[in-house]
C-alpha cells in the first residue's frame, strides 16, 4: 500500500494533462472591465484586462459581457477573443 502512495505522485507528474482556454486579448490603449459567467457557476466575476493585454480564460467556456457597452459574447475553450476599438469580436479555435 505504501508503494501505491508513493507511485502515484510521480505518476500523475508524468501524464501530460491538456486544458484549453480561450485566449482573450485587448489591442485597446486602455483596460476595460469584463462580466465573466463561467459555464455551469450560478453567479459572474468581474475582470479588469489591461492596455495590450493578453491572458487565457474560460476554461470551460463562458459568457463574456464588456460593461462599458453592454456588448456580451458567448465563449469556447479555444476561441479567440479580440476587442479592437472598444468591440469584442471572436474567432472560433479547432
Amino acid at each position: 500500500m505504501k508503494k501505491f502512495f508513493f507511485f502515484l505522485p510521480v505518476v500523475v507528474l508524468i501524464v501530460p494533462v491538456t486544458v484549453w482556454a480561450a485566449t482573450l486579448q485587448n489591442t485597446d490603449s486602455q483596460s476595460y472591465e469584463l462580466r465573466i459567467l463561467e459555464l455551469g457557476r450560478p453567479y459572474s466575476s468581474d475582470y479588469r484586462i489591461v492596455e495590450n493585454g493578453q491572458v487565457e480564460i474560460c476554461f470551460n467556456g463562458c459568457q463574456m459581457t464588456l460593461v462599458r457597452t453592454g456588448q456580451t459574447v458567448d465563449v469556447n475553450p479555444k476561441d479567440s477573443v479580440v476587442i479592437d476599438s472598444g468591440v469584442m469580436s471572436v474567432t472560433p479555435g479547432d
